[in-house]
């Protein structure tokens, strides 16, 4: 699984384990998908359930671009690309309708309630997170009706109750070694005449 699939899995799993045990002997509350498939039908899985897909991928600005050295051993440092931080939309939406309307409005106040509690997962409450991911941070993000109305209309489907999160600072690093610098040996201090 790739970093972003790894990220998302793993949001879902601890949202759909909350879920669960409000609501003994139902699993799978949560689904990874998109609302409709691309000839604008209901994606299969997703009825009566929390539909959560991926609204955007952003590069992070505000945090500063670290060194591009790496200790590599024996006296050597690589130079490496620094890591691309980006942040991940995440629109979960109620795909309850009719008679299951209140469940979904239920459902996703849950679901508010759950990741207002959870806004950090670390390697202390969450042991699966990814490789070379220390924290997520994951905050709640206002969207206007102009917005709400293009990013539905955007992804083919038709307006249901929602909420949005940025996952915050995920890094994208690169292993591969674009140079090795030798470690300087021999230099004397100048000495005093």
């Amino acid at each position: 699984m790739d970093l972003i699939q790894l990220v998302l899995e793993l949001v879902k799993a601890k949202l759909d384990a909350f879920l669960g045990e409000a609501h003994e002997g139902h699993e799978g509350w949560v689904v990874l998908s998109n609302l409709v498939d691309h000839e604008g039908h209901p994606a299969d899985g997703t009825k009566d359930k929390l539909v959560m897909y991926l609204a955007n991928i952003q590069h992070e600005t505000v945090i500063g671009t670290p060194g591009r050295t790496a200790v590599m051993g024996s006296g050597q440092y690589s130079i490496v690309a620094p890591p691309l931080y980006i942040n991940l939309w995440l629109l979960i939406v109620a795909n309850f309708s009719g008679k299951n309307y209140p469940d979904g409005l239920a459902m996703i106040s849950r679901a508010i309630a759950f990741l207002h509690q959870n806004s950090y997962f670390t390697r202390e409450n969450s042991p699966t997170l990814p490789a070379g991911i220390e924290k997520l941070a994951l905050e709640m993000v206002n969207l206007d009706f102009t917005e709400l109305n293009y990013l539905f209309g955007v992804s083919g489907a038709k307006y249901l109750p929602s909420v949005c999160y940025k996952i915050r600072l995920i890094p994208f690093r690169s292993d591969a070694v674009e140079g090795v610098l030798p470690t300087v040996k021999g230099l004397r201090a100048p000495q005093a005449e």
